[in-house]
């Protein structure tokens, strides 16, 4: 029995070994990512965050860069798909919806934009007057009536 138990410690401190390894892995990768986009290499840091979510499917912050990166490289209806698939993860903030309502703005779908943006201000934006701005403005587009925001 004590044999049984060892064996069993042993294999996990191997299995969070790995678990730390792969985590730290990420890390990195979202921060080489994170560098390239910020030193303007927007397509490296695309490629950067798409082989972390194929590598780590279950990664929020992986889909939500990337669909950050794809807004900026104008691929509007791929970066819906991964702030989508970053919410359906568990990006609870603004900023998954913040940047599917400006995909959405590119491609003409006010509506959907609409719907985001107001959302992304229900999940505590930081600049609800800002937001609030941009709803005003498809609100006057789309000849809906203005509805004061709260």
């Amino acid at each position: 029995m004590r044999h049984l138990i060892v064996l069993i410690i042993c294999a996990l401190t191997i299995v969070l070994g790995l678990a730390n390894l792969a985590f730290a892995r990420s890390g990195s990768t979202l921060s080489t990512g994170q560098e390239l986009a910020d030193a303007g290499d927007i397509k490296g840091a695309m490629r950067v965050f798409a082989a972390l979510t194929r590598g780590q499917p279950e990664s929020a912050e992986a889909h939500a860069r990337l669909g950050g990166m794809q807004l900026l490289d104008r691929r509007y209806a791929d970066a819906v798909r991964s702030f989508q698939r970053a919410v359906s993860l568990g990006d609870n903030g603004p900023r998954s919806f913040l940047g599917m309502g400006m995909a959405y703005l590119h491609m003409g779908q006010m509506r959907a934009a609409r719907a985001a943006f107001i959302e992304a201000k229900a999940r505590g934006t930081r600049q609800p007057a800002q937001v609030d701005e941009v709803i005003a403005w498809i609100d006057a587009r789309d000849g809906v009536p203005a509805v004061p925001q709260r």
